[in-house]
Formats: C-alpha cells, structure tokens, sequence
C-alpha cells in the first residue's frame, strides 16, 4: 500500500480483498525462481505485471515463462480485470514467453508467447487448469531496450511542438 504508515487506518478495509500490496515485504532486483530442472520463471506479483520494463528484467535474468499471481476481488465486477489480463498478453508478445496467470479472484488462465489466450477461468468461480507450455530462452528487442521506442517517440513529437512553435510561418504584411 503506498505511504503505508499514513494509510495504515485503510488496512482493515483492503484485508477483505486479500490483503494490500507492499504490506508484506519487498526486494531491491527482480529474481527469477528456478526448478531443480533448471527452468526458470517469473514470479510476477500482480500490479507488478503492468511494468513492461520491469517484467523484462526477468526475462534478461534468464526467466523462460512469466507467472502471474493476483488478487483481482479488489477490482469487483468492473472491467479492470479484464485489462489486467490483457495486460499479461503484452508481456506475452513483448517477451515472447508463454504466462500462466493465477488469479484468485480474477481471471486465471495460461497465454501463449503471441499473445493469444489458450485457456482461461471465468471470473471469481473456482478452477483448475492445467496447460504444456513452451519455454523461450531468445531475447526480444523490447526485453533488450525496453521502452526506447516510445521514449523516441515522445522526444520526436516534442521536437516537432516545439519547432511549430519556435518556427512559425511569417505573417505577409505586405497586404
């Protein structure tokens, strides 16, 4: 929870939708958890999947497959579930990884690395899913740059206000 000691009084509030969000700890780096096989994922805690950026720096740890763990009851029936899932398909596509998203509350379901939903649970009705993956080790050039692309972009359209601005057509006063 932001500024969570002058927030603190909204903490009971929150316990009803499984808890608050930096309530319960934190880490300087992104680490990437690997089975005794040697496959490594991304855990990637809830709004955490919002960050294109920050879920590359996973991918760059060696991370094969982005997984998704949420709490969505806080968002109720609203259709900001469903853009937090659609969230997961860009990091997907962004990555080339496959994610397997778990949401308690939400909408669970496994995304292949084009972005495309295989499988999917309605919202806030249990169930099990179970899906073969495949696993990537190939970076992609937004996992390399990361938001580069929009960063130009935005200097670019900057630049041109500007040059609007600075190098406005002369008025003919000659008429």
């Amino acid at each position: 929870m932001p500024f969570g000691a002058a927030m603190n009084f909204l903490k009971p509030l929150f316990k009803a939708f499984g808890g608050t969000t930096g309530g319960y700890g934190k880490q300087a780096e992104p680490s990437v958890f690997y089975a005794q096989s040697g496959i490594g994922a991304a855990p990637v805690i809830c709004y955490e999947s919002i960050w294109g950026n920050y879920v590359s720096k996973y991918v760059k740890k060696g991370a094969q497959f982005i997984a998704i763990i949420t709490n969505d009851g806080w968002w109720g029936n609203t259709s900001g579930k469903d853009q937090h899932l659609q969230y997961a398909k860009l990091r997907a596509i962004e990555n080339r990884r496959w994610v397997a998203r778990s949401a308690n509350t939400g909408i669970s379901g496994f995304i292949n690395q084009r972005g495309d939903i295989v499988q999917q649970t309605k919202w806030w009705q249990p169930a099990a899913l179970n899906q073969e993956i495949n696993l990537n080790e190939e970076i992609t050039f937004y996992t390399q740059a990361g938001d580069i692309a929009a960063y130009l972009g935005l200097a670019l359209a900057l630049g041109g206000i500007v040059i609007l601005i600075v190098v406005r057509p002369k008025k003919n006063l000659s008429k």
